[in-house]
């Protein structure tokens, strides 16, 4: 990195953790707009397992920067040290906006609960990952290993979003478990081999229900327990591992960036020369544009409503009924405005954050909605923090994987109001077919009846 961005980087740095912030160091890179488009495709870091996905998704990136559709200022990776990429090309100002706001990220990465239990260490397991797959591809061949993970790809999000959080304990055994290493999940199989299962119902087959309780880790389950090659199941927990990591990031998109926005202004009013006060506004003004839905923008002014409620607070004034010229004339620094908003940063996720501080009055005030459809607030808030729940797709939990006694799948969809696509709901019920080698149902609601849907039957 040039010694100027170096300087640069440092003050930022230090003037972050002047105004509170704290963080794992963080490691910038200056990258060119190709290498750029290949770090975007894998997610931010330098390699991941062979697909074709990537190959697209680079395609796509390389080609909206070419013809100018896009640019990627920022890109950020969750671990410690902090990896983060600057674009070269972009002007000095451009970077150190950029720079601001990956430290205001790596402080809400390292305080916010949603992403204590999230591993640190993704750099070296993407990698080992990618070797895996590798491997899995020279003894298996390529075609047939790239086909089963199209399969598991395509059940990526039947994952658990809680998983990380919660530790259940499992069923009681009658007989002590072995020793087994600790070693990552996907490498499990071949570490820790399962005992033969018993090859006739009376030589011991258990009568207690599997799962044990409903579970949304449908991917979990069959890497546990689909009748698959040890390298097939260590590709499921492979994609599941990855599709949690990124959950969280998902659940706080908003929030996240809404912290970065706040911080990277914050910090870099001060130290702007009068030159660069009108980039930095154009570069705001693109940032911050309400066109569609913008979390930025919304995040951004949700924060600074926070901060200033919390500072009338302290005055007993009831901030919603105050007019803007009367909230302005009472606005008075306190700190608790401040200390408010490291308390959401630090316990919130979108969902709460949204539902707490988004209200109608708000929505008026910032023009987010017009004046004549303030009566349909409540429903268009209701249909947001739905389209953020689980990430936008919808809640299917397994119930039993030995329906009728037959070994089947039953699987029942949490209908809110939201039909399921079909279409792609058909080639996943084919793929958890294929995965589990025997009939799978789903129990859902279409067109207004509860049906259930089949495939393998």
């Amino acid at each position: 990195m040039r010694q100027e961005l170096r300087y640069w980087a440092e003050k930022l740095r230090e003037r972050a953790l002047e105004e509170g912030l704290s963080f794992p160091p963080v490691l910038f890179e200056e990258v060119g707009p190709e290498e750029m488009a290949m770090l975007a495709a894998y997610g931010g870091f330098p390699r991941r397992y062979p697909h074709w996905r990537w190959g697209s998704e680079y395609l796509r990136y390389r080609e909206t920067y070419r013809y100018g559709l896009s640019r990627i200022y920022e890109l950020v990776v969750n671990t410690e040290p902090v990896h983060a990429y600057l674009l070269r090309g972009n002007t000095l100002l451009a970077q150190k906006v950029v720079m601001a706001h990956v430290y205001a990220h790596a402080d809400f990465f390292h305080h916010n609960l949603a992403f204590k239990p999230v591993p640190k260490d993704m750099l070296d397991e993407m990698a080992h990952h990618a070797a895996f797959v590798e491997r899995a591809m020279e003894r298996h061949g390529a075609r047939s290993v790239e086909e089963f993970l199209d399969m598991a790809l395509s059940l990526e999000n039947l994952v658990d979003p809680h998983a990380l959080y919660i530790q259940r304990p499992g069923a009681e055994e009658d007989e002590p478990s072995p020793a087994r290493l600790r070693v990552r999940p996907y490498l499990d199989p071949y570490v820790n081999p399962a005992p033969e299962p018993p090859k006739e119902a009376e030589e011991g087959a258990s009568p207690k229900p599997l799962p044990p309780r409903p579970t949304r880790d449908i991917l979990g389950f069959l890497a546990q327990h689909a009748p698959l090659a040890p390298w097939q199941k260590g590709i499921l927990e492979i994609v599941r591992e990855e599709s949690l990591y990124y959950t969280p990031q998902a659940a706080t998109k908003v929030l996240n960036e809404g912290w970065a926005t706040y911080w990277h202004t914050r910090l870099l009013l001060p130290l702007l020369d009068p030159e660069e006060a009108l980039e930095f506004a154009e570069m705001q003004a693109g940032l911050l544009a309400p066109q569609g839905f913008n979390p930025y923008r919304l995040g951004y002014l949700l924060l600074k409503e926070v901060e200033e409620r919390w500072d009338l607070g302290r005055f007993g004034l009831e901030y919603e009924a105050l007019p803007l010229g009367e909230r302005l004339r009472y606005a008075r620094p306190t700190g608790e405005g401040r200390k408010k908003l490291f308390q959401v940063r630090t316990i919130y996720t979108d969902l709460a954050f949204l539902d707490e501080f988004l209200t109608p009055e708000f929505a008026l005030r910032q023009r987010l909605i017009p004046p004549e459809d303030l009566p349909r607030f409540v429903e268009a808030k209701q249909a947001l923090l739905f389209r953020l729940t689980n990430g936008g797709y919808p809640v299917v939990e397994l119930l039993d994987a030995n329906h009728a006694n037959r070994g089947e799948l039953l699987l029942r969809h949490a209908y809110e109001g939201v039909p399921l696509d079909l279409k792609k709901t058909k080639a996943v019920l084919e793929n958890l077919h294929r995965l589990w080698g025997r009939p799978v149902h789903l129990e859902t609601v279409v067109g207004g009846k509860e049906v259930r849907l089949s495939a393998g039957t």
